[in-house]
């Protein structure tokens, strides 16, 4: 039934958040305005695909959001192929909350935060 799932951020500013984004390996493919600052973007890495949108845009698409009170905070928990190598290639580069540790469920992960402070969770099955 359901063909794939693309999360969308609420972020301060989307080039900000293209860019941390970039160097964890995900492009822009797509942004609104397609000329000057955007206000969404698209971004993909692997089968993985992330929206970005500007608060400020938001508030005019979703009133309630912002007049209802917050709602509750979402951790993106990735699969990937090698946790150890995406680990090494943003050392100090990024918020680590968590660094490398094994789970009791066969895996090893890693947990940082985004501009944002979104909580992102990297996982590589080792079973």
């Amino acid at each position: 039934m359901y063909k794939s799932l693309s999360p969308n951020l609420l972020v301060e500013d989307v080039e900000k958040s293209t860019e941390f984004y970039h160097m964890l390996g995900f492009e822009k493919v797509a942004q609104v305005p397609e000329n000057g600052k955007p206000q969404w973007a698209m971004i993909k890495g692997g089968d993985v695909s992330i929206m970005l949108q500007e608060k400020k845009s938001a508030q005019f698409d979703l009133p309630f959001r912002f007049t209802q009170g917050q709602n509750a905070g979402a951790f993106l928990y990735f699969d990937v192929e090698n946790v150890e190598e995406l680990r090494s290639r943003i050392d100090g580069k990024v918020m680590v909350l968590k660094d490398i540790f094994s789970t009791f469920y066969g895996t090893h992960e890693f947990i940082i935060s985004d501009p944002d402070h979104f909580v992102l969770i990297f996982a590589q099955d080792v079973k």
